[in-house]
């Protein structure tokens, strides 16, 4: 039955219909407790009397649930509502893959798009597990770019051999399409779904193969009047190539989608990671190509449009051979251009490419740094899609710490952005959302605003960091890195940060020199950040009393916690006559020093 805005289930209370699939209906819901947008999907229950059915919307929930991985939909739940069962899950605001390749996309995109995919399989597939209904409609992409691979409703175990000390073995439930069963959508099904046989993770790397043909051409590699014909075509027939509709297509990825859409597995990609390398590969190399290109001389450039009839050099040549080499989308050598560049000799070619590959690095070397030090940097809160509260506050208060020594950053106060929601009509401790912090960005001239995330995969810690341009929304640097274990999240955060400075244009030398570890710099316990940043929040609210009892806390959680003891100091005696004191983000006044001189005591920050 359709479910009415208002309309609660649990925690979550109903806002409005998304769609609706062959599982049932998704809704657009609140989560009343933890106060966050969340997608409902429910099983009618018609559907619900189904055995079957009822046992794959569970399957979808579990199977989804154990794949904690940065590009795959995060399952908050399994619930039930009178008669019916429900997922939470995570809200995705973005459009499905399909929407964006009506739209149109680079090829850039298009491999960024594949990499992403094919890196959720790798995790999927790591953890015994063939999603085997990849296609446009379940690969979601942010609106900053970021995919989501979602709908594991088909998704099985990989069988595996039951033995005595297998403790699952007599509580796994799973459904295991029986042979000669058809399950997938007929134009992303790989052969061997399609003759109804056992599948296994080479699957996957079919479907998605077929998924970057439609992306790169806007067609699909096999289609037919009906779901019967396709799947004679799958069987039978070799697809178009793709150059036949994009001739200028680097032929490294013409040979990526040939071999993804082998009709033999034996002859396809074997994993996903091997996939994945090759696709990241191509992607690097298509940007280098872009960047020695984009290096040329007006001169080279006017010289490379010319005929071999007319005057020419060498670098006219190299420049024309380059020009073959572009993505689609971007102007390619004429024939006589092409037929002028294959005449040089090859050594010719060699050294010209290698002296303007050399032009290149130097260029990059030299080129303005993504920020200075006179632009401003706002930290938005993490994601946190763990459950572990832990994380909440604790992530972005370490990130301030230790972004806050560089002298290079100016990190915008924390206390500055509650008087800044206060201006915008919004509580004072409101959750800075992507949303949120890109609209303060823009009413403060800020120039870029710093997000987070945190997920949990196995019992690893994947932490990304992403510094975005506020104004125009592009993705100036992104660093991500992994913690084996609860307590390395920390040190993984200042690893990433670290290296998140560097891309920003800060030099080798100040953050050699301003870098001491988060650990060093703040605390090596979780609980005792925690309650540092509970009592920073207080602080910044204007609640100074009631933040003393956090960070006495957080002194007894850890004794060696110096930042905590100074600002607990600061707190108690006040402002300094000389009228500056301990921002949000640890920092006292502009010192170049920043949070590493805490560690020796208060007389070093003098």
């Amino acid at each position: 039955m359709a479910l009415e805005a208002g309309i609660k289930l649990g925690r979550y209370e109903i806002r409005s219909k998304l769609g609706a699939g062959g599982m049932g209906e998704v809704y657009l819901a609140q989560d009343m407790e933890l106060d966050r947008t969340v997608a409902i999907k429910t099983l009618p229950e018609r559907l619900a009397a189904d055995p079957q059915r009822l046992q794959r919307f569970i399957q979808e929930a579990k199977a989804a649930s154990a794949l904690n991985h940065p590009h795959i939909l995060t399952i908050h739940e399994i619930g039930n509502y009178q008669t019916s069962k429900f997922i939470a899950m995570e809200f995705v605001d973005g459009d499905t893959l399909g929407q964006r390749m009506r739209a149109g996309m680079k090829l850039l995109q298009v491999l960024e798009v594949a990499s992403e995919v094919a890196s959720a399989l790798v995790a999927a597939h790591a953890a015994g597990i063939v999603h085997r209904d990849i296609k446009p409609d379940n690969v979601m992409v942010r609106r900053d770019g970021y995919v989501k691979v979602l709908d594991f409703g088909l998704a099985k175990l990989t069988e595996r051999q039951s033995t005595p000390s297998d403790p699952e073995a007599s509580t796994r439930a799973l459904v295991n399409t029986d042979a000669g069963t058809v399950m997938g959508t007929a134009n992303y099904m790989s052969p061997e779904q399609a003759k109804g046989v056992p599948v296994d993770a080479r699957s996957d790397l079919w479907s998605l193969g077929a998924v970057i043909y439609e992306m790169v051409t806007g067609q699909l590699p096999f289609q037919g009047e009906t779901p019967t014909e396709t799947i004679s075509l799958i069987l039978q027939k070799e697809p178009p190539p793709l150059t036949r509709f994009v001739p200028d297509l680097p032929e490294e990825l013409d040979r990526i989608v040939t071999k993804t859409l082998e009709k033999d597995r034996e002859e396809r990609y074997q994993t996903a990671k091997d996939l994945l390398l090759d696709l990241r590969h191509l992607k690097r190399k298509i940007e280098v190509d872009a960047e020695i290109d984009r290096t040329l001389t007006p001169e080279a450039r006017a010289a490379a449009t010319q005929t071999h009839d007319g005057p020419s050099t060498a670098a006219a040549g190299a420049a024309t051979w380059l020009s073959s080499s572009r993505s689609p989308g971007t102007a390619s050598g004429s024939v006589h251009e092409r037929r002028f560049s294959w005449k040089i000799p090859a050594v010719v070619v060699g050294a010209i490419v290698l002296a303007i590959a050399a032009l290149a690095v130097w260029n990059i070397a030299r080129r303005k740094p993504s920020l200075t030090a006179k632009d401003t940097v706002l930290i938005a809160d993490f994601t946190n899609t763990t459950s572990e509260t832990v994380f909440d506050g604790t992530l972005k208060q370490a990130l301030a710490v230790q972004l806050g020594q560089s002298p290079y950053l100016n990190i915008y106060p924390e206390e500055r952005v509650n008087t800044t929601l206060r201006f915008m009509g919004r509580a004072p401790n409101e959750r800075i959302t992507r949303d949120i912090a890109k609209e303060i960005c823009k009413r403060e001239a800020i120039k870029a605003m710093i997000v987070g995330s945190i997920t949990k995969l196995g019992s690893h810690y994947v932490l990304t960091l992403e510094a975005i341009n506020a104004h125009e929304g592009d993705s100036i640097a992104r660093e991500q890195s992994e913690a084996e274990s609860k307590e390395q999240v920390l040190k993984a955060l200042g690893v990433a940060a670290s290296q998140l400075r560097e891309k920003l244009g800060e030099s080798l030398t100040s953050i050699k020199k301003f870098d001491a570890p988060i650990e060093q710099a703040t605390t090596s316990s979780l609980e005792a950040l925690k309650a540092f940043s509970q009592g920073t929040e207080l602080r910044n609210q204007g609640k100074q009393v009631d933040s003393l009892s956090f960070y006495q806390h957080a002194i007894e959680l850890d004794p060696n916690f110096a930042l905590a003891y100074a600002i607990l100091a600061f707190q108690r005696v006040g402002p300094s006559r000389s009228g500056k004191g301990f921002r949000s983000d640890g920092r006292y006044g502009k010192s170049a020093q920043g949070i590493s001189g805490l560690s020796g005591g208060l007389e070093r920050r003098g």
